[in-house]
């Protein structure tokens, strides 16, 4: 397709703005829809930012009021209603819509807030008060423990806690595992070691106070902060473990195997009698490469508190650890390095992964929803929410049931700026959804990401943070929806694109396509002005043929000889020889020698050229001519002289169609 656009047009198509003030003087209206200064200076100006010389304004208005004349045209032709232009539209506003909405800077501040807090080692007690069933609780089951861990508070505040009543270990786990299945004394912690509302609290707490309970996803905890000191970072480590045979082992189990480690602790002199030791249990372990190699951990790696807090505690490399005793057996740990917190910026990517795969990620989500709906006037129906708020006394919004007890669906539940309202059956709707997805996004913070089981399992928080969800997905829409009215640059940077999309549909409709495939009007144009083209010498005109077999091409050379025409002798094969499967391939055209080898090889005497894939057999039929013909015989020139005719017959015809009314004084803009 030929597109031979000024430059001017170009520049329009970047820099057009449809955006005006109700105060602005109109420059111009067409069918007495007017254009403003505004929108025009804005074009003219930036049309003209990287450009040497400037266009004058009157001409430019002049040129600008064709552009919005192709765009009524375009609209009268209902070209903004087609699939294709929707299609454009719709895809753009949607990425220029993610450049408004997608305000990422809680987020950076969330991450640099949890890199701070690595900075820093805390040493606590800690007592946990789990809930009997930690999948489903209702507020019921939540006071019962809550006055248990206040009790236990009392007697924390008198007596320490040791005088905590400890909690039993899950069956099957071999390790205490996490932090929070231990009661007291619990060492040295860092992030991402307990839920993200207990870890509030260890970072919040001043030196000494026991903490009210703090209620997270599986119970109730108390902590009470003992000291702070710089991170430690990580610690490379080797060990060498003195397992247990049965598991869990006896007592007897425990003091023979802690005898053995003890000796051969004790006869360690010198990184020689270790390396030794560690040999032989390589060996008799069969560990080949890996020795005793362990790896590196971290405060929060998964692995037995008395374990972690051994290997932190050695100071330097080289030092030995005393035996230490986990579920599996013994221990003796060699301290490999250590291994210092590494900066914000080698971090930060690693640890936004980290933190979306945690509980912590519902903070991102509720900041967003704050942020969101900090944006417009939301009104909540008190009431009608209320009343689900009771069924959850009973049942859980996770729960089937929980739908058919919603009465009240035609209330209001909640409405936005006025404008919009949402009854309770649209929430019950999403309740629905929740209840069969699991809606979790881990390549962006977006307003639905939570992990459906975590970090919610009181019935009345689930429904708080389904509503929460609710209203953060009905604010989305609406806050895209209404972009153009809050943000003039998107109303502008839109119509922008919009007519641009339309200019360049109705001239394509209307100029382009025609001009490549009006064969009569082409026709007509290179008869009127054949003297304006010439060939620049003697050229070879007609075509090379070619066949699947001999046989067939020996068909084709026949027709060939008895048609009166090149266009007969296509529609010939095509009813013929190419009828049922393509025999024969037809190449018309004009050459002159060395532009085809197969021209070259019959008509200039040139060497054989390769066979045509497929088509091995070949003729060329023509003749030559010193002066185009037709207009195929010099095609791209008549096309773009036949372009922009049909380019000055399309403005004739659009000043003629529409009335053009220009306000003379308001040409006079100061350059």
């Amino acid at each position: 397709m030929i597109k031979k656009l000024s430059l001017l047009i170009f520049a329009l198509l970047a820099t057009l703005c449809t955006f005006a003030q109700q105060d602005d003087t109109v420059v111009f209206s067409i069918d007495g829809t007017p254009v403003y200064k505004s929108e025009v200076e804005y074009a003219y100006k930036k049309g003209n930012a990287n450009t040497e010389t400037k266009q004058n304004f009157a001409d430019f208005v002049n040129s600008y009021i064709d552009f919005k004349l192709n765009v009524a045209e375009a609209r009268a032709q209902h070209l903004d209603t087609t699939a294709s232009f929707q299609r454009q539209l719709s895809s753009y506003r949607s990425q220029m819509a993610h450049k408004y909405m997608n305000n990422t800077g809680y987020e950076d501040e969330y991450i640099e807030k949890i890199y701070k807090r690595m900075q820093e080692n805390v040493e606590i007690n800690h007592v946990m008060f789990p809930f009997d069933n930690e999948e489903i609780v209702l507020p019921g089951d939540t006071l019962r423990i809550y006055k248990k861990a206040m009790e236990a508070r009392v007697k924390i505040l008198k007596d320490g806690f040791a005088g905590a009543e400890p909690n039993t270990p899950r069956s099957g786990t071999a390790f205490y595992t996490r932090a929070e299945s231990r009661n007291g004394y619990i060492g040295w912690v860092s992030p991402f070691m307990f839920a993200a509302k207990v870890e509030d609290a260890i970072y919040s707490l001043p030196i000494n106070e026991v903490s009210m309970p703090i209620r997270a996803s599986r119970g109730y905890h108390i902590i009470q902060v003992l000291n702070r000191r710089p991170a430690m970072g990580a610690v490379e480590i080797e060990q060498v473990v003195f397992n247990f045979s049965h598991l869990p082992p006896s007592q007897q189990q425990i003091d023979s195997v802690g005898k053995v480690a003890w000796r051969e602790y004790e006869n360690i002199k010198s990184p020689a009698d270790y390396q030794t030791l560690c040999d032989l249990f390589s060996k008799a372990h069969k560990m080949e490469a890996n020795g005793c190699y362990f790896g590196i951990i971290r405060l929060d790696s998964n692995l037995p508190m008395d374990f972690t807090m051994a290997a932190f505690n050695l100071e330097k490399a080289g030092d030995i650890s005393k035996p230490v005793m986990s579920n599996y057996g013994y221990h003796i740990i060699r301290l490999l390095r250590k291994i210092p917190t590494e900066s914000l910026d080698v971090m930060k990517n690693q640890l936004r992964e980290k933190i979306l795969k945690s509980d912590k990620v519902q903070a991102l989500s509720d900041e967003k929803r704050r942020r969101l709906k900090s944006n417009f006037n939301v009104t909540v129906n008190k009431e009608a929410f209320s009343r689900l708020y009771e069924i959850t006394e009973t049942v859980s919004p996770r729960d089937s049931v929980f739908l058919k007890m919603i009465k009240n669906g035609d209330d209001i539940l909640f409405g936005i700026d006025g404008q919009r309202a949402y009854p309770v059956r649209e929430f019950a709707k999403y309740i629905s959804y929740r209840q069969k997805e699991r809606i979790k996004d881990t390549d962006d913070i977006s307003i639905m990401q939570v992990e459906e089981a975590s970090p919610y399992s009181l019935s009345s928080d689930i429904l708080n943070e389904y509503f929460e969800g609710f209203q953060a997905v009905l604010l989305s829409d609406y806050e895209e929806d209404t972009l153009d009215k809050r943000f003039p640059d998107f109303a502008r940077t839109m119509n922008e694109f919009s007519d641009g999309l339309l200019y360049y549909d109705v001239q394509n409709k209307n100029v382009w396509e025609r001009s490549k495939n009006d064969a009569g009007g082409l026709t007509a144009y290179f008869t009127k002005n054949k003297a304006r083209y010439s060939l620049d010498g003697q050229k070879y005109k007609g075509m090379v043929v070619y066949a699947k077999s001999e046989d067939i091409l020996k068909k084709a050379e026949a027709g060939a000889k008895k048609a009166t025409s090149r266009e007969a002798f296509i529609n010939e094969i095509d009813g013929t020889l190419n009828k049922d499967s393509l025999q024969v391939k037809i190449e018309p055209g004009i050459w002159i020698k060395g532009s085809n080898p197969y021209v070259d090889n019959k008509i200039y005497g040139g060497v054989a050229p390769a066979p045509f894939r497929g088509y091995p057999y070949f003729f060329v039929t023509g003749k030559f001519i010193n002066a185009p013909e037709d207009y195929t015989d010099v095609r791209y020139a008549v096309e773009l002289d036949y372009q922009e005719k049909l380019e000055k017959d399309w403005i004739t015809y659009l000043r003629n169609k529409y009335k053009v009314d220009i306000n003379k004084p308001a040409l006079n803009l100061k350059q």
